[in-house]
C-alpha cells in the first residue's frame, strides 16, 4: 500500500483542488502539527497551487503512513469533496 500510495501522490494531489476539509481533516487527527497547518494555509494564501501545496503535504506525511492515514485521506467527506479522489 505504501508504495502505491507513493508513486500515486501526483495523482491525489491533483484531485485535491481546495484546502478545505483536506487540510483540516489531517490537522485534526494529528497526521499534521497546527504549525504546519498555519504554513500551508499561509503558502495556500500566497497563490501557490492547492495542488502542489497538497503534494507537499502528502509528502510529509508519508513519514507518518499507516491504514489510519489512508482512511482519512480516502474519507467518505473526502470524497464527497473532491469527487476525483
Amino acid at each position: 500500500m505504501f508504495k502505491h500510495f507513493k508513486e500515486n501522490k501526483v495523482e491525489i494531489a491533483s484531485a485535491i483542488t481546495k484546502p478545505f476539509p483536506f487540510l483540516m481533516s489531517l490537522r485534526d487527527r494529528d497526521f499534521i502539527s497546527e504549525q504546519k497547518f498555519q504554513e500551508y494555509q499561509e503558502t495556500c494564501k500566497n497563490l501557490v497551487p492547492v495542488e502542489r501545496v497538497v503534494y507537499d503535504v502528502l509528502s510529509n506525511v508519508q513519514k507518518k503512513f499507516s491504514r489510519d492515514l489512508l482512511k482519512v485521506i480516502f474519507s467518505k467527506t473526502h470524497l464527497k469533496a473532491y469527487p476525483d479522489l
